[in-house]
């Protein structure tokens, strides 16, 4: 009996002082911190970071040095780019029945024209469905089509607009088009920047109008009237090249072998300046790190604190990730992405595994303090847990309210006044909580998932349309360059 109340009083001993080190954190991350500073520097004073820009190379030595200057481990982890595109500059001309200069922006991966630009008869393609095109028939041969799309309002949209554009662009290579012209899914002549589905294998010129002005120009149109088009399209293109992620750590102190790995992309697109995707995520992860090292926490697995580069071009940074630690994945017990902008955190998606669901329950559940969280069991694609999920390794994507996160993705308006600050700090200690959680909890075992494992989510979820709709990724899924094999 007295050996019996020994061990109750060392377990229970135990489970306060892990509270303890996780409710330290969280107030120290709810306290005063340099995140809104991290924040500001690196949207304000760095800006936009393209992988493969000058800004993205400035900012992989800022979050070396931040890792660095709190005390962390930390370095950079070369990988191999598959190809450079950059946009220098796009222009376009309306003559016809009309003329103006209506406002575009290519889209990545967009072939560029000669300097004098490239002329074509502009044609309405409706909303690029299969009855739009097999309406336009032998009129879209040649041609620029220009394609009309709804107001974006949420994710979902968002989600939509990317699947829409691999058959919209899979019918404009088959009807042989010159270059597609899409309305802008955002008012006020805002402009952002999107995939062009086909990836590196692109090679029709493709831009993003100002929603005004292509309503302006669908209204000409459908007034039987006429429209060309001129646009000019700069980019600088080049072959595969070095990049980096940076990748922080603090070993574990029981089982250094064990990794939870946590990540916030580091690239984004140039038009804002990457501020909720996902300036903020990548903050958060400096801020979190900091905090550790600051109030002497010392996981029981080790943490590691990734800096994702190359995610808005493919997921290549976590991809390389996963193929240099392949030896080592049994051993990560969770993969987390921060990647939904800056809107209070309201649960984990937890990739299709129960065990997994199960796991981040049982560290939710207590959280009460920090918000009442919700965990769905879905798998997602679109950002760096994929990687993890597809090579069998349990992985989370962090669940935010939507709050402006749609209306300004990958656009001009993405800065920091954008950012929920408030929200963020919150998110910040709920993320740390989690990620200890999952360091410190030694009896939460996930094994790693075979090929055929993740075979039968794919079959069993929408795993392989979501694929299909993002970047070619589901291709190289089928021919074994990505996932487990």
């Amino acid at each position: 009996m007295k050996k019996f109340i020994f061990i109750s009083f060392i377990l229970l001993w135990t489970l306060s002082a892990q509270d303890s080190e996780t409710n330290k954190l969280i107030e120290g991350l709810l306290g005063d911190t340099p995140i809104e500073e991290d924040l500001k520097e690196l949207c304000d004073v760095i800006g936009g970071r393209p992988t493969g820009s000058r800004a993205n190379s400035l900012s992989i030595d800022w979050g070396l040095k931040k890792f660095q200057e709190a005390g962390v481990s930390a370095s950079k982890e070369v990988f191999t780019m598959p190809g450079l595109w950059l946009e220098n500059e796009t222009s376009a001309q309306i003559g016809g029945a009309a003329e103006f200069e209506p406002r575009v922006v290519a889209l990545t991966f967009s072939k560029g024209t000669h300097r004098t630009g490239l002329r074509g008869k502009l044609v309405d393609g409706g909303h690029g469905t299969i009855d739009d095109f097999a309406r336009l028939g032998e009129n879209a041969r040649g041609n620029f089509v220009i394609i009309e799309t709804d107001e974006l309002v949420d994710i979902d949209g968002l989600f939509k607009e990317y699947a829409d554009a691999v058959l919209i662009e899979d019918l404009a290579y088959e009807a042989g088009v010159k270059g597609l012209v899409y309305m802008s899914s955002r008012p006020m002549r805002l402009l952002y920047r999107h995939n062009a589905s086909r990836s590196f294998e692109n090679t029709l010129p493709m831009v993003v109008m100002a929603r005004e002005d292509a309503k302006r120009c669908l209204r000409i149109l459908r007034n039987d009237e006429s429209l060309a088009l001129l646009v000019k399209i700069n980019v600088r293109k080049g072959a595969a090249y070095k990049s980096y992620n940076v990748i922080g750590e603090i070993e574990g102190s029981e089982r250094p072998e064990e990794v939870v790995i946590i990540g916030a992309h580091l690239d984004s697109w140039g038009l804002g300046t990457g501020a909720n995707d996902n300036g903020c995520n990548v903050a958060m992860m400096i801020d979190i790190a900091r905090q550790m090292i600051k109030l002497d926490i010392k996981p029981k697995r080790t943490i590691r604190f990734a800096l994702w580069n190359g995610e808005e071009l493919g997921l290549y940074g976590s991809m390389a990730y996963t193929k240099q630690y392949e030896s080592q994945l049994d051993n990560h017990i969770m993969a987390m992405s921060v990647d939904i902008g800056s809107g209070p955190i309201t649960g984990f998606f937890t990739g299709g595994r129960p065990d997994v669901l199960e796991s981040t329950n049982k560290i939710t559940d207590p959280l009460t303090d920090l918000g009442m969280f919700t965990n769905i069991d879905i798998p997602l694609v679109g950002t760096d847990n994929f990687d993890f999920m597809m090579h069998g390794v349990g992985n989370l994507i962090a669940n935010h309210e939507p709050a402006n996160y749609a209306p300004n993705y990958h656009a001009e308006s993405d800065t920091y006044d954008k950012v929920n600050l408030k929200a963020l700090k919150l998110n910040s200690a709920i993320v740390a909580a989690v990620t200890l959680g999952y360091a410190n909890d030694l009896n939460i075992n996930l094994p790693r998932q075979s090929r055929q494992n993740i075979e039968k989510l794919v079959e069993s979820t929408d795993l392989e349309q979501q694929m299909k709709s993002m970047m070619g990724i589901w291709y190289q899924w089928i021919d074994g360059k990505r996932g487990r094999k």
